[in-house]
């Protein structure tokens, strides 16, 4: 999975793009925040990978 892939499903679950940091962008979804980093086209390694897939679909 991409990152851009990744922002996209963040997105559908609800997070809002709360500010452009210098290298990630910042979303936030009831006041918790999730940094996704701006290298789009770049898979995003693997134990990242599920740690962000929990936190986009648990919370």
């Amino acid at each position: 999975m991409t990152w851009k892939e990744l922002e996209r499903l963040a997105v559908k679950n609800g997070w809002k793009l709360l500010r452009h940091g210098k290298r990630h962008d910042i979303y936030c979804k009831d006041g918790i925040p999730l940094e996704i980093e701006r290298h789009w086209h770049q898979e995003v390694k693997t134990g990242l990978l599920i740690k962000l897939l929990r936190q986009i679909n648990d919370e």
